[in-house]
C-alpha cells in the first residue's frame, strides 16, 4: 500500500475505501469521538493504510486486536475504516472523513488520532499525512514495513528498541521538522536525496553519496534499510 495525499492550499484529496468487516467505527456525523477497532481474525500479516489530511496522529503499542484506539473529530470528518482478510493477509485502511474545510482556519478543525497497534503480527504500515502533527511510536512493533509520506507538520518517528528481523522504510518528508530515533541494537542503513532543508545524521558513519550506517551495521543479522527524501524542512537523526 502506497497511496499519497496531495494537498491544494487546504484541500486535500483523499481515495476511500468503504467496504468491510471485523471493525468499528463508531460516531456521529458532526463531531464526536469514532472507538475504532479493527478485530484480530485468522491473519498472519498485516497491511495497515492511515490516511490523515490535517489534524494529530499519534501511534503506540499496546492492544489485543489489530487496532484500536479513538479518533475525535469535528466539520464531518468522521473517519472511515475499511478491513478485509485476503488469504492470509489483512488488509486495514483508516482514513480521513471527507470534511469541508473551505471556511474554517485549520487552527478550528479538530481531528486527533490515537491508535494502538498490535505488537504480535509482522505489519507493513503506510502512513500519509497533509497538514498534521505525526508521532509514530513503532518500539515494541512488528514491523514488516515502514512506509511514510509527510505533507506540512512535525513528524516524530520512534524505531528505538531491539527488532528481531530486518525491514525496508521509505519516508518522503514535507514541510516541517522530523525527528527519527534509530536503534543501536541492530544494524541500519539509511540512503537519502537532498532536499531543500537540512540534515542531522549524529553519530551515523557517512559512506559517501549520501549513505550513512551505524555503529552496528557492519557485523549486523538484523538490518533496518530506510530511503529518504529530506524535503524541505528539518531532519535530525537519533
Amino acid at each position: 500500500m502506497k497511496k499519497k495525499l496531495f494537498m491544494g492550499g487546504i484541500a486535500v484529496s483523499l481515495l476511500v475505501m468503504t467496504s468491510g468487516c471485523g471493525l468499528i467505527a463508531n460516531g456521529s456525523g458532526k463531531e464526536g469521538t469514532s472507538n475504532i477497532s479493527i478485530e484480530k481474525d485468522k491473519a498472519k500479516k498485516l497491511e495497515l493504510e492511515l490516511n490523515i489530511g490535517v489534524g494529530e496522529l499519534a501511534i503506540e503499542r499496546g492492544t489485543g486486536e489489530w487496532v484500536e484506539g479513538t479518533i475525535d473529530y469535528s466539520k464531518n470528518m468522521k473517519p472511515d475504516v475499511s478491513y478485509k482478510l485476503k488469504g492470509d493477509k489483512g488488509m486495514g485502511v483508516i482514513e480521513q472523513g471527507n470534511g469541508k474545510l473551505d471556511n474554517i482556519r485549520i487552527g478550528e478543525v479538530k481531528n486527533k488520532w490515537e491508535l494502538n497497534l498490535n505488537d504480535e503480527i509482522p505489519i507493513d504500515l503506510t502512513v500519509n499525512s497533509g497538514a498534521s502533527e505525526t508521532n509514530l511510536d513503532l518500539k515494541g512493533l512488528f514491523l514488516s514495513g515502514l512506509d511514510v509520506h509527510a505533507g506540512v507538520g512535525d513528524v516524530s518517528i520512534d524505531l528505538g528498541g531491539a527488532w528481531a528481523e530486518s525491514f525496508d522504510v521509505s519516508l518522503e518528508m514535507g514541510v516541517g521538522k522530523t525527528t527519527i530515533i534509530l536503534p543501536n541494537e541492530v544494524g541500519v542503513k539509511i540512503e537519502s536525496t537532498k532536499g531543500l532543508g537540512t540534515a542531522e545524521f549524529g553519530d551515523l558513519i557517512s559512506k559517501g553519496d549520501g549513505v550513512y550506517v551505524n555503529e552496528a551495521y557492519e557485523d549486523a543479522d538484523v538490518i533496518i534499510n530506510i530511503q529518504i527524501d529530506l524535503g524541505v524542512g528539518e531532519v535530525i537523526f537519533k
